[in-house]
């Protein structure tokens, strides 16, 4: 398990993170449960290469949380209420709660799957963003 941070800015965080970077890259923008929303979802991993080369890239959106339906005022919070933590709500993720919820389910994958890993992941799937950017609905 990677090393987690208390950031004044942001709560609970890892030093390095593939979502971030992935932002940076200008692949997606952030939903309301802080998953990346990609063009393909956000029911994805991530990852990152370290080259001590200098690249170009594309400039990243504006706003951060620009895919979002929730961010662009529909009543969407499909993540919120797909979350079984409760650790989404129209202000965000809390994410230690979500944290706290995942370590619980530790034993119980462990004695279901015989591996000894956290997980959860329900705020990504069966939502408007997991295969895409959401479209505004029509009015």
């Amino acid at each position: 398990m990677s090393q987690i941070v208390q950031d004044e800015r942001v709560g609970l965080a890892s030093p390095w993170s593939q979502r971030h970077v992935a932002f940076s890259a200008n692949l997606g923008t952030f939903g309301l449960c802080d998953g990346l929303i990609t063009p393909l979802g956000k029911a994805h991993r991530a990852g990152s290469v370290i080259v001590n080369r200098a690249l170009s890239s594309p400039a990243r959106a504006e706003d951060a949380r620009r895919d979002c339906l929730a961010n662009q005022g529909v009543n969407c919070c499909a993540c919120m209420k797909r979350c079984l933590a409760d650790a989404i709500t129209a202000d965000g993720h809390d994410k230690v709660r979500c944290m706290e919820f995942v370590f619980q389910q530790i034993p119980v994958i462990k004695s279901h799957y015989g591996i000894d890993v956290y997980a959860c992941g329900l705020c990504q799937t069966g939502v408007p963003c997991t295969d895409g950017v959401p479209r505004m609905p029509s009015t």
